[in-house]
């Protein structure tokens, strides 16, 4: 396969003004995949959580990802914690940039890997002999953190890769930096979370700093359904207070819109 290169500077110019227009998380993402695919990449992955504490993205269902692979798959390598042993993972952690796939190879060769990164690696077998790149990107919150993985057909060898990316690397980050900083400004869309209209209305009021009884002057309902609305929003958020509840919202980009449009 032969590497693309089409997308020159003023092309990428175009390409960054498009992302950073895009309405909605899956025209980002269309943009995205299509640029990057321009440069050879065939799989995208993206990843991007509000919640993480110490070695952990925090719990994998408040957790935002975007795949052109297997979306499940994805998912169950953070439910299963196996992130959290391998040692791709430590370099995001621990990094801002780039790093060429082969990095846990020649880090292994070297001696340089844990025998729990080992594990990890040897666990993931055959998923990780493409040639790509991940990108770990710049902390915009201090628990935030966003990382994107990016792999080329099977053939490509990562020499090959490396050499294109001495061409073409500070293109691709700047479209992938612009993709995650679109992307984490837009309504979070986090599977298994469906705050009805009326409790983001009400729990956007309560952002606006209004009491349960201005709430209620305000939409027209009795206290106790103010209060069982906001009960069923924490329960759906899996929070304990409405104050926690209100920020796990404004983490998500949820605040003030409409329960149709996330």
């Amino acid at each position: 396969m032969t590497l693309l290169t089409q997308i020159d500077d003023a092309e990428a110019i175009v390409v960054l003004n498009r992302i950073a227009a895009a309405p909605s998380v899956e025209c980002a993402w269309t943009l995205t995949v299509e640029a990057l695919a321009r440069f050879g990449f065939e799989r995208v992955n993206y990843g991007y959580t509000r919640y993480r504490l110490g070695r952990s993205i925090g719990h994998p269902d408040d957790a935002f990802f975007l795949s052109t692979h297997s979306l499940d798959q994805v998912k169950a390598f953070h439910t299963s914690g196996l992130y959290m042993r391998s040692a791709d993972y430590r370099w995001v952690r621990e990094n801002v940039g780039a790093c060429p796939w082969d990095w846990t190879r020649k880090e292994r060769a070297a001696g340089r890997l844990s025998a729990e990164e080992c594990e990890a690696m040897d666990a993931l077998g055959a998923a990780r002999q493409r040639a790509g790149y991940s990108i770990s990107f710049p902390d915009g919150a201090p628990r935030s953190k966003g990382a994107m993985g990016m792999g080329c057909a099977r053939g490509v060898t990562q020499e090959q890769l490396d050499a294109h990316w001495a061409t073409c690397g500070e293109r691709i980050t700047a479209i992938a930096t612009m993709a995650h900083f679109k992307l984490s400004q837009l309504p979070l869309p986090v599977p298994g979370l469906d705050l009805s209209e009326r409790q983001h209305e009400i729990l956007g009021w309560i952002a606006d700093g209004k009491t349960l009884q201005d709430v209620c002057v305000l939409t027209g309902l009795s206290l106790s359904a103010v209060e069982k609305y906001l009960r069923r929003a924490r329960d759906e958020l899996g929070v304990e207070t409405t104050v926690q509840a209100v920020a796990k919202v404004a983490f998500l980009n949820q605040l003030y819109i409409h329960a149709s449009s996330v």
